[in-house]
């Protein structure tokens, strides 16, 4: 019974900590205006998914080594 409610809590801190990660990736975007590849956001042009064809599409700068998009 222990080892059970021990791999329930174990469960629960994993996907808790996955959910952080995600929902931190996207307000690191809005905030700095640094957003990940495949990342999907609400902007002034209506959702969309970070890629590097979006990025030059709305003239942000790209940057291919780090696979992200500046927005700001």
């Amino acid at each position: 019974m222990k080892e059970i409610l021990l791999l329930l809590l174990l469960i629960f801190m994993v996907l808790s900590f996955i959910l952080f990660l995600y929902k931190d990736d996207k307000d690191f975007c809005l905030d700095s205006g640094i957003c990940a590849e495949n990342l999907q956001i609400n902007t002034e042009y209506g959702l969309i998914k970070m890629s590097e064809e979006t990025c030059n599409k709305y003239n942000w700068k790209w940057d291919s080594k780090k696979r992200y998009c500046n927005i700001k």
